[in-house]
């Protein structure tokens, strides 16, 4: 899932049984005004997670309102009243809980963990936060200040630099729907009026989802969720009128170099991966592809890492619905960029040979994930935020068979998936080097780009 992030089991009776646990501690229902509900049962500890979930985000802005949905996870918090006029910290401190948001390209959600007596209240306070949300202008201005000192954090971090520099070229004319901080000029502009439409545009029942993860009974949340969101009005589907534009693909290779005060380069490529909601088998291959490549016993790691050409390297994919970037992430040193540069394009093109990837290696990482679902599925409260980005991206349908379809993998649907993705497709390479190394780092670059080109 987002960055090869998998629950599966390694033959077909561990992936069945997989299926039996994951269907047996998780329910999901719907209210009649179409918001969904979803428990994930765990009673290993007195402790539960609470977290309404709304399909918006980055993608549903455009130019004139880039850091919006992020500045409603900012603007509910600080505007919140509930009884007695308390404030949202208030309130989740009186039910001895923790609470924060997430904002990203898909997805917004709102969350808190608290011992699992008090769910019930949790829900009415995440119910009041949904439905009673107002914007004045006092908080309005103080908020986006806050947002905006979060942008410059950001742009004072040299890897954070060098990501956002590589992702406005992979994006293009896309970008607004990938940015999900925001920029400066929208969060100047915005005013109560227009977060209001736009609030009450995405934030309806029938576009949400209320995800409760822990000590927790599912016929009980159901009943609490009827109480305290029942009332909230079905609305008309925001997406229907305003669907998300469609991702310009990219139409040639791009590079950029970013200088800052480090000791190493580090170095990244990414290309405009596949959408879970329509291709949905690419989706799989993305994510054992990048368990095979990041195995430290690889082919992969072998000729970068172990022959000291890189100090680290890895591959992901991001599942999301509307195209996911695929990426590559490593760091060298100026003294061997070009050489590791030379590698890992030698690598890439290799990938795509019938050879590279051989049956025993998806053995390997299937026995991994079965590993690692062993640990997931004890996450308890965790759970949440997994099961809220499921939801909002792949669906939980996908997300139930998700174990069978990664087994069900093999060489030739990896070597498939770097030729429609990888090889011989428009990428972006970014680098983030020492000011004294940019111009020697550009020529390196252009000669990637060439290189590329020619294999």
């Amino acid at each position: 899932m987002s960055f090869a992030l998998a629950l599966a089991g390694s033959a077909p009776a561990a992936a069945a049984q997989r299926n039996i646990t994951l269907a047996s501690i998780t329910h999901r229902d719907s209210l009649e005004n179409g918001m969904r509900v979803i428990v994930i049962e765990n009673h290993a500890l007195p402790l539960a997670t609470v977290d309404v979930v709304v399909k918006t985000g980055a993608m549903s802005q455009d130019t004139t309102d880039e850091g919006v949905p992020h500045l409603f996870e900012h603007m509910l918090f600080a505007e919140y009243r509930g009884m007695f006029n308390r404030s949202f910290a208030e309130d989740v401190g009186n039910l001895d809980g923790s609470y924060n948001g997430e904002t990203n390209e898909e997805l917004v959600s709102y969350f808190l963990t608290l011992p699992s007596r008090n769910v019930d209240k949790g829900i009415d306070v995440l119910a009041t936060l949904m439905r009673r949300a107002h914007f004045e202008k006092d908080e309005l201005n103080k908020e986006r200040m806050v947002v905006l000192d979060e942008l410059s954090r950001d742009v004072s971090d040299p890897r954070l630099r060098l990501d956002l520099a590589v992702s406005r070229l992979l994006w293009g004319t896309g970008w607004p729907q990938k940015n999900t901080m925001g920029s400066a000029f929208p969060l100047f502009s915005a005013t109560p009026q227009r977060l209001d439409v736009i609030f009450h545009h995405y934030y309806v029942p029938n576009n949400a989802a209320l995800v409760v993860t822990g000590d927790v009974s599912a016929p009980k949340v159901l009943d609490w969720a009827r109480s305290h969101f029942g009332g909230w009005k079905r609305e008309p589907d925001p997406y229907a009128t305003q669907p998300v534009p469609a991702i310009t693909p990219l139409a040639a290779s791009l590079d950029t170099v970013i200088t800052g005060d480090v000791h190493n380069v580090r170095v990244m490529l990414q290309w405009q991966g596949p959408s879970v909601r329509t291709q949905q088998a690419d989706s799989y291959a993305a994510d054992v592809l990048s368990q095979v490549v990041n195995d430290d016993e690889s082919q992969f790691q072998r000729e970068l890492v172990e022959s000291g050409l890189f100090q680290s390297a890895s591959m992901g994919y991001k599942t999301q619905a509307h195209v996911g970037p695929i990426e590559f992430d490593g760091v060298t040193t100026m003294e061997n960029l070009a050489a590791a540069l030379t590698v890992l394009q030698t690598e890439l093109s290799m990938m795509s040979s019938e050879s590279y990837f051989s049956p025993e290696d998806l053995k390997v990482a299937a026995k991994r994930r079965r590993i690692a679902q062993s640990f997931d599925l004890e996450l308890g409260p965790a759970l949440a935020f997994t099961y809220a980005d499921w939801w909002a991206t792949s669906g939980l349908d996908y997300t139930m068979t998700y174990g069978d379809s990664l087994t069900t993998r093999t060489p030739a649907d990896l070597q498939g998936f770097v030729q429609k993705y990888l090889v011989g497709h428009p990428f972006v390479i970014g680098v983030l080097v020492r000011p004294e190394d940019a111009d020697k780092s550009r020529e390196m670059m252009a000669e990637y780009l060439q290189m590329s080109e020619n294999k």
